[in-house]
């Protein structure tokens, strides 16, 4: 009897490819579409009338919760073919000239927590949050510290950096 075969994408070192956090990859999808309705200088109200969605549909696409018919939707008002939106080669528009530089305290605990790398469920069960809560809070924090415009892989990092660089991480924020 033969060993099962693996098949899709393998890892640099040889074996598949790491199952990706999909709650990331929502979070990512919904930083998209914001970027693309923010571009347009579009408020959710405007994609939704575009849509034809309600408002809080399209806020719950861009926090990363929505179905694949929601998201097809929200790329046909944004005149964006939906695959163009998943590639890799996929780059988020300049973003608007917006002051940076605050973080709500939830904000700044979720995004400490997640400075280590963990998943955002294993930061989740830490805070006492969902998986889809704590990618809400982060997108949220990504926006205001100027960095939702960077690739999925460089933005964690980078909105850390500019945080500690701000001095936004308090005492009453630190996590344990």
């Amino acid at each position: 009897m033969s060993a099962p075969v693996m098949v899709g994408p393998s890892s640099p070192g040889g074996g598949p490819a790491p199952f990706p956090d999909w709650d990331d990859v929502l979070a990512d999808i919904g930083d998209r579409i914001r970027a693309e309705r923010q571009a347009r200088g579009w408020g959710q109200q405007d994609l939704a009338d575009r849509a034809r969605l309600d408002r809080v549909t399209v806020r719950r696409l861009e926090d990363g919760i929505g179905s694949i018919r929601v998201f097809v939707q929200a790329c046909w008002a944004l005149e964006v073919d939906p695959g163009r939106l998943m590639s890799q080669q996929w780059a988020m528009p300049a973003p608007q000239a917006s002051p940076r530089g605050s973080l709500s305290p939830r904000q700044a605990q979720v995004l400490q927590a997640a400075a280590g790398g963990d998943s955002l469920a294993r930061v989740g069960v830490r805070l006492g949050l969902d998986r889809s809560s704590v990618a809400s809070f982060l997108s949220q924090a990504y926006r205001r510290l100027g960095v939702a415009h960077l690739p999925q892989e460089e933005r964690r990092a980078a909105a850390i950096r500019v945080a500690m660089k701000d001095d936004l991480f308090t005492s009453s924020n630190r996590t344990s």
